[in-house]
């Protein structure tokens, strides 16, 4: 499989498995995109006196004096630098990178990424997408112990269409903010898995977790969503409950999963702006998951006030 155009690796085993999550992702690659990947045996020092903004394991280092967004992996030498206002990046990979290949992809790669989708106008959010079957689009944000997992695999069993139940990026759809996918395996662990009657699956060892496809599930993967419904998710104890949310609120929510992007001053008022658009013409609840919820035939519809 050819390496996709704009971007070049020096090593065949990073190019391979760089290449096929790319297109599994069925991402589209942004405009002048110029990336270069070198796998060496020590990687370079970059001096760099801004603060640190930590995101799991990568370092992000953003903003004046420098302006380009400096990255580095904690899980294994590694860095990445993302220029201000082009989609063009640098990446030094060590050798112990490569022997996480795969948790390099969706970790250090994957925000490299994000930066580089923000220079194309797409803007991160931590939060699933999905359509029900009336064919309104739905949006929970919350964090990776708040139910948006299990839930969009739940939605997908149940037949809607799930977009991504993690890394979304918000965009301009014209009329209305749209919100587009990043595919990748819904990611459960063993209580959402014995909730739903799933075994089996991609094993996420660093995350104790295992992967299904919505496809696998009983549903199907779309590639953007517009939503009209957003939940902000929690996990509770007997019954499932929505309660309406000010706009106010949701809004101050989407920033708050949008943060470490828009830590960095580039598009940063376009994010917000896009945000803004977002929260206005969406329905916004706050939701409360329980088991009960896996006992309606119509899943959360049915909770709708």
């Amino acid at each position: 499989m050819p390496t996709p155009a704009g971007i070049s690796c020096t090593d065949p085993v990073v190019s391979a498995a760089l290449t096929a999550w790319l297109v599994e992702s069925r991402m589209r690659l942004p405009a002048g995109l110029k990336l270069r990947i070198d796998v060496v045996d020590t990687v370079a020092a970059v001096p760099d006196p801004r603060e640190v903004f930590p995101q799991g394991d990568v370092e992000i280092r953003a903003g004046e004096p420098l302006g380009w967004v400096h990255l580095t992996w904690r899980a294994a030498p590694a860095w990445a630098r993302i220029e201000a206002d082009r989609a063009e990046a640098t990446v030094q990979l060590s050798r112990a990178a490569l022997d996480q290949m795969d948790y390099c992809l969706r970790s250090f790669l994957l925000i490299t990424f994000i930066f580089l989708f923000k220079r194309d106008h797409r803007f991160h959010m931590h939060a699933a997408t999905a359509i029900d079957p009336h064919g309104r689009g739905w949006m929970l944000i919350g964090d990776s112990c708040s139910g948006k997992s299990t839930t969009s695999a739940l939605f997908a069993a149940r037949g809607w269409q799930v977009s991504t139940d993690d890394i979304a990026f918000v965009v301009d759809g014209g009329d209305r903010v749209a919100v587009e996918g990043f595919r990748s395996p819904l990611a459960l662990r063993a209580g959402g898995q014995k909730l739903l009657g799933r075994t089996g699956g991609i094993p996420f060892p660093e995350r104790a977790k295992n992967g299904f496809l919505p496809e696998e599930l009983g549903g199907n993967w779309v590639p953007k969503v517009a939503p009209e419904i957003i939940l902000f998710t929690l996990i509770g104890d007997t019954r499932t409950t929505l309660v309406p949310a000010p706009k106010s609120e949701i809004i101050r929510e989407m920033m708050q999963w949008s943060m470490w992007v828009m830590f960095e001053p580039t598009a940063a008022q376009e994010h917000l702006d896009l945000i803004m658009r977002l929260g206005a013409q969406a329905r916004c609840f706050r939701a409360s998951f329980a088991p009960d919820l896996f006992d309606a035939p119509n899943a959360l519809e049915d909770f709708l006030p």
